[in-house]
């Protein structure tokens, strides 16, 4: 992050506040997608994944490059994000993303039975011929 971010509501510069940027005036934010994505895993204790859904908006200036940036859905809360440089956040919707950050959980990482068996009857193949 750096002092040249400015604001895609308001074209004020943005302040350093942690792992985000931040509108003095608006009070939106501007977060880069992996401290996001920290951010939730953080939250949830767990590995996320972004279920990023296109939505139909006027597209705002990205913070850092100035191109138009998508519009989209993440749960309930409508955002816009540049691929390359991060996600804005309207002020209160990073809370609002933080109380659904049970939805963004990976699917668990538990394997079918039939593969589980397998695994183990060819571990223990292995060691026996050890």
């Amino acid at each position: 992050m750096g002092n040249d971010l400015s604001c895609p509501v308001c074209d004020a510069p943005l302040q350093e506040a942690g792992t985000t940027s931040r509108c003095l005036l608006c009070e939106g934010a501007w977060v880069a997608e992996e401290a996001l994505v920290a951010i939730l895993e953080q939250r949830a204790s767990t590995l996320v994944e972004l279920p990023w859904e296109a939505r139909q908006d006027k597209p705002r200036p990205c913070a850092e490059c100035k191109a138009e940036m998508q519009t989209v859905n993440l749960g309930s809360v409508a955002l816009d994000r540049c691929e390359q440089h991060g996600v804005w956040f309207d002020m209160n919707e990073l809370t609002q993303l933080l109380k659904q950050v049970k939805r963004f959980k990976t699917a668990d990482h538990v394997e079918p039975e039939e593969h589980r068996e397998s695994l183990l009857h060819r571990l223990a193949k292995l060691f026996a011929s050890g």
